[in-house]
């Protein structure tokens, strides 16, 4: 029985956060795990050499092996299994898996905060705060976005929540009440 791509990302995620739970690797397989995701972004052909039928078995073993040298056992293993099971194309997706699973851990939501002028530092705090409180979080990793065209006011997502304060939104209801 052949599984799909959800399945296996989520059961090699949680295989690996629960081994890194228990060797009490978790915070410093996230840091590793986020430097293989950038190394990944930062060299897309990466992963297409170990993919691609026209570059040799050992070719692609002496391309892994330079990446697993400079990796802890735990991430080593999860690339040389991940290579051996043919399943290394879904390696960005697993570390997507095991991020979410610490963030869930951790009780971190990100969100994405539009505003019509940029925030200031002080600002955003306040505003993670009171997100936090909300969802009940302990921490929000705000990533903030500069839109003029919301007028005013502030517009905040996350995985499943959306404020929508704009002036641009308010204007856009008052209009749909004045029209019925």
């Amino acid at each position: 029985m052949k599984l799909n791509k959800a399945t296996v990302v989520r059961r090699y995620g949680q295989a690996l956060f629960s081994l890194a739970e228990e060797k009490q690797q978790r915070t410093k397989l996230l840091a590793e795990l986020a430097e293989l995701k950038t190394l990944l972004a930062d060299n897309p052909d990466l992963i297409k050499v170990l993919l691609s039928k026209q570059v040799s078995y050992q070719e692609k073993k002496a391309v892994l092996d330079i990446i697993i040298r400079a990796a802890s056992p735990l991430t080593a293993n999860l690339l040389r299994m991940l290579f051996d099971y043919n399943r290394i194309k879904d390696l960005s997706a697993i570390i997507d898996e095991y991020i979410r699973l610490n963030d869930q851990y951790e009780k971190t939501v990100h969100a994405r905060v539009t505003t019509a002028i940029a925030l200031d530092d002080a600002q955003k705090e306040k505003l993670a705060a009171s997100f936090a409180r909300v969802v009940g979080a302990d921490k929000v990793i705000l990533e903030d976005q500069v839109d003029p065209s919301i007028m005013g006011g502030v517009v905040l997502k996350s995985n499943n929540y959306i404020y929508d304060g704009s002036l641009r939104f308010k204007l856009a209801k008052i209009k749909r009440l004045l029209l019925k």
